[in-house]
């Protein structure tokens, strides 16, 4: 079944033909990547490639084609990335945002300072697009919030770690909130390997979010790493 395109405000969907799946407070989408990669805000916006690349090719282990992420190493203080952007309205603090997708690293591909998907804010007044992000550290997921101003990222060292040269499905699911009404829950193969509560949105004048960003956001290793995405689902609960 062909999904509605990525995170589209209702506008947008309505424009496009197509209905909210459950409601004007409700917006879902995805991309399965067969229909080609395009850059008009339906899906995606546009594509981050500082030292790094994103290309449609056929996936490894399945029918169709899937977005190959390949992002350089760390040269000094510059990081690689090879991502998508996905811009949205304003979520508010309240939004509940789920984040869903398969991923595949080959072995050759370090599974530690690795971020795969940053939930930002471009237009809140702040340099450094302040938000959260989640990261592979030892093979394990894990939430960064430094760049809202909270040193510790959320982690537990007991999860399962992700496995080389096979699909996973990962799901991080969070509520926006500048205080201890946010939270995170991640999923790896339906399983929980991650859940907290606190601030999941830096604290300006300006409160929320509206950029999307998944793929390998960062690369902050000194070798070079790759990585599959597939099969991409989001929804915003407004």
């Amino acid at each position: 079944m062909t999904r509605a395109p990525l995170l589209l405000t209702p506008p947008l969907l309505l424009a496009a033909g197509l209905a909210l799946a459950t409601g004007p407070a409700v917006e879902r989408g995805g991309d399965d990547f067969e229909r080609g990669l395009r850059f008009d805000r339906r899906p995606w916006a546009l594509a981050q490639q500082v030292n790094g690349s994103v290309r449609l090719a056929s996936a490894p282990d399945r029918v169709g084609r899937a977005l190959l992420a390949a992002a350089g190493p760390k040269r000094g203080g510059t990081v690689a990335k090879a991502d998508l952007v996905a811009r949205v309205a304003l979520m508010l603090p309240g939004t509940r945002l789920e984040i869903a997708f398969d991923f595949r690293a080959p072995a050759t591909t370090p599974l530690d300072s690795l971020q795969l998907v940053d939930v930002e804010c471009a237009t809140c007044g702040e340099g450094g697009n302040p938000g959260i992000r989640l990261y592979l550290r030892r093979g394990r997921l894990r939430v960064d919030r430094s760049k809202i101003g909270i040193r510790h990222a959320w982690t537990r060292d007991d999860a399962p770690t992700l496995r080389p040269d096979r699909w996973h499905r990962i799901t991080w699911q969070l509520q926006l909130a500048p205080d201890d009404r946010g939270t995170t829950r991640v999923l790896l193969d339906g399983r929980e390997v991650l859940a907290a509560r606190g601030a999941t949105l830096a604290v300006l004048p300006r409160l929320g979010a509206d950029r999307i960003q998944i793929g390998i956001t960062a690369n902050s290793n000194p070798v070079p790493a790759s990585a599959w995405f597939d099969n991409i689902a989001a929804t915003i609960r407004r």
